[in-house]
């Protein structure tokens, strides 16, 4: 019962590269540092009559800190892009945009579920059968008017597949309260170069329980 309102320890999905991560997802760390050892060594050098020396010191690390801030902007990481496609399909999802739904899946897309979610829920097979399902629960009792992400993870386990893992939060119109669930979408690149997403997992639902 327990499983059914509060979400168990969820398995994370493997962290991207430091660097990566760094450089092009989460600039602001090194920014900051950068920032902070420019000013130390501008007062470091000044305190011994090396003002100059300290100034040009802390130029170039203020110019290495912008570089790897535009860098971050300009970059989109694969992670990146799944997670972008992720909140694309939740949308979709919760919007029933059959369109969408159309280019963020592919054709052989499947909902599998197991353990408490697959006894409630089911598993379901391809994109069309996905769709006609999402009409017929969605679009009824069960149509949300609210969704937020609240966790999201993405890694990459080859050139072209990988997984996202969020944490949902949706307004349901027969419910007086946000309801949770966690997801884990498997996501492949097309020859096209888009990714679209071939497999998806409820790991957990709020009031219905825990997948194995």
């Amino acid at each position: 019962m327990n499983d059914m309102l509060q979400a168990p320890a969820i398995e994370p999905l493997p962290s991207a590269p430091l660097l990566e991560r760094f450089l092009f997802e989460q600039p602001l760390i090194p920014v900051v540092v950068l920032a902070i050892l420019a000013i130390v060594a501008a007062i470091a050098f000044a305190s011994r009559g090396q003002r100059r020396r300290g100034l040009l010191i802390a130029v170039v690390l203020a110019a290495v800190a912008a570089g790897v801030y535009t860098a971050a902007s300009v970059v989109t990481t694969e992670r990146e892009r799944m997670l972008e496609r992720t909140a694309a399909l939740i949308a979709a999802t919760a919007t029933v945009d059959t369109a969408s739904l159309n280019r963020l899946l592919t054709e052989d897309a499947s909902l599998r579920a197991s353990g408490d979610i697959e006894r409630a829920l089911g598993s379901i097979e391809g994109l069309a059968e996905i769709m006609d399902q999402a009409e017929y629960r969605l679009q009824g009792r069960y149509r949300i008017t609210d969704w937020e992400i609240h966790d999201r993870q993405a890694t990459l386990d080859g050139p072209n597949v990988g997984r996202t893992l969020v944490r949902v939060g949706v307004d349901v119109e027969s419910f007086g309260r946000t309801h949770y669930s966690w997801w884990r979408l498997h996501w492949e690149r097309t020859p096209d170069g888009q990714w679209r997403c071939f497999e998806i997992e409820p790991r957990w639902i709020q009031f219905v329980g825990s997948a194995r």
